[in-house]
C-alpha cells in the first residue's frame, strides 16, 4: 500500500529560515502532522511526504521564493520526502501550490499498488490538487482541522466575496472525496459529509522520552501565554487579567504570532507598562517545551461565547497538557469529559473569573500543582499519543 501524504511539515532547514526571516510558522499543524506521521509509518513503510507549508508572503517576509527541496519525516538521512518550494507572492502563491503539489502526487503514484491520498486542511489549492488526481488512486481522506468559514480574515465585501466563491469550491472538492479525520464531532454539523466515513481524532502528542528533560521552574509566579495575537483568541482578556494582580512575585509571558500588525500592535502597547510582562522571541519547538515546563501555569483564554469553539480542538492544548505543567482554560464544547479532570476551568466569563483562577492555581503548594500537572501528562502521553491516534486513522484508511 503506498501512503501519499500532503500537508504542511516544514523541513528543519526552512523552519531555521524562517525563524531568521520572522516569518508566520504554523507549529501546531507542524507538531499534530510529525506526530500523525510518526504512528502512521508503523502501519504504512510506504509513505511520501509532499509538503507545502505555509510562510508569511512577500513582502511581508523580504524572499519572494523558496526552493523545492529533499527531506524526510522520519528524521533520518533518506530524504524522500519533498517540501514543493513557492512563489511567495500574494494570490500567485496559491496557483504555485496547486501546480506543484498535483505535480507530485502525479510522481508519487505506483503502478500495481493501492495508492492512497491523505491530505492535511481544507485548503483549496491541496483539495484541488487532490481531486485532479482522483481517479487515479484507491482512496481519498482529507484531515479537518478547522474549517474554512470560522478562520480569521479581512471584513471588507471584495473578501467576503472571495471567501464565499472559496468555501463554495471546498465544499465542491469534499463531496467527492472517501473519507474524513474530524478533530472535534460537532464539525460533521457544518460539512457536506452525509454518508461519508468519519473518525475523531482530537488531537495527538507525538513526543518522546527525550523530551521529558527536567527543567526548574522559573523563581517567580509565571503565567505562559503561546497563541495567535488575535481579539478572539483572549490575549487582551488575559493581560487585563494579569494586571488586576498586583503582586509583584507574579509574571506574565506572552509568544504571540501572527500576520496582523494591527492586533500585535494593540497587545504591545496593552503590555508597555507593566514591567512584570515580556513578550518572548520567536524559538524553536524545544525551547518552546523547555518554556512551558519553567512556567508555573500555562493559560488558553479563548471563551466559549464563540461560536467556533464548537468546532475545532485547540490543538495548544495537547501540548500543554503533556508539558506536566497545570493548564487554566474554559470550558468549550469541543472538550470531551476525559479532560475534565486534568485541566482548571475558568468558570465564570469575566476577567475577574480569568484573574482569580489564576491567583488560586498559583497560590497552591508546588507539590499539588505537580501532582495536578503529571496527572495531565500521563493521561496525553498514554491514550492521546501517536500510535494510538494514528491506528484510528489507519483503521478509517484500510479497514472501510
Amino acid at each position: 500500500m503506498n501512503l501519499i501524504y500532503v500537508g504542511y511539515l516544514y523541513p528543519e532547514t526552512l523552519l531555521r529560515e524562517l525563524i531568521d526571516l520572522k516569518s508566520y510558522i504554523d507549529f501546531p499543524a507542524h507538531s499534530f502532522q510529525t506526530a500523525l506521521l510518526k504512528g502512521l509509518y508503523k502501519a504504512f513503510s510506504q509513505t511520501k511526504v509532499i509538503s507545502a507549508a505555509p510562510v508569511s508572503a512577500f513582502p511581508k517576509i523580504k524572499k519572494w521564493y523558496f526552493r523545492k527541496q529533499a527531506f524526510s519525516h522520519r528524521g533520518d538521512n533518506i530524504a524522500k520526502d519533498v517540501y514543493v518550494g513557492l512563489l511567495n507572492f500574494p494570490i500567485i502563491a496559491l496557483l504555485s501550490r496547486f501546480l506543484r503539489v498535483r505535480s507530485e502526487i502525479k510522481s508519487s503514484i505506483k503502478k500495481g499498488e493501492k495508492n492512497i491520498i491523505l491530505s492535511y486542511g481544507l485548503h483549496t489549492p491541496f483539495l484541488l490538487a487532490v481531486l485532479s488526481m482522483r481517479k487515479h488512486v484507491e482512496k481519498t481522506c482529507i484531515i479537518v482541522p478547522d474549517l474554512p468559514q470560522f478562520m480569521t480574515g479581512k471584513s471588507n465585501p471584495l473578501y467576503r466575496f472571495a471567501k464565499a466563491i472559496d468555501r463554495c469550491v471546498i465544499n465542491y472538492c469534499i463531496k467527492r472525496m472517501d473519507s474524513f479525520v474530524l478533530l472535534s464531532p460537532h464539525m460533521a454539523e457544518l460539512l457536506p459529509i452525509d454518508g461519508k466515513q468519519t473518525v475523531v481524532v482530537d488531537g495527538i502528542y507525538g513526543g518522546t522520552p527525550d523530551e521529558i528533560f527536567s527543567t526548574s521552574k522559573d523563581e517567580h509566579k509565571t503565567i505562559l501565554y503561546i497563541g495567535k495575537a488575535e481579539e478572539r483568541t483572549g490575549i487582551y482578556d488575559l493581560i487585563e487579567a494579569f494586571k488586576q494582580i498586583d503582586d509583584p512575585d507574579y509574571r506574565l509571558w506572552i509568544r504571540m504570532y501572527g500576520d496582523k500588525k494591527e492586533y500585535l500592535d494593540n497587545a504591545r502597547e496593552r503590555i508597555k507598562d507593566d514591567t512584570r510582562i515580556s513578550l518572548l522571541p520567536p524559538m524553536s519547538r524545544t525551547e518552546l517545551l523547555q518554556i512551558e515546563r519553567k512556567a508555573t501555569v500555562l493559560v488558553n483564554p479563548i471563551r466559549p461565547t464563540q461560536t467556533f469553539t464548537r468546532y475545532y480542538f485547540p490543538s495548544k492544548t495537547m501540548e500543554y497538557l503533556a508539558s506536566g505543567t497545570p493548564t487554566i482554560m474554559y470550558r468549550l464544547d469541543c472538550l470531551s469529559k476525559e479532560y475534565d479532570k486534568y485541566i482548571h476551568y475558568i468558570p465564570e466569563l469575566t476577567i475577574q473569573s480569568l484573574r482569580d483562577t489564576i491567583v488560586d492555581v498559583c497560590s497552591q503548594s508546588s507539590e499539588e500543582r505537580n501532582d495536578f500537572g503529571k496527572a495531565a501528562e500521563k493521561f496525553i502521553t498514554e491514550h492521546r499519543n501517536s500510535d494510538v491516534q494514528a491506528a484510528k486513522i489507519a483503521d478509517l484508511i484500510c479497514n472501510f
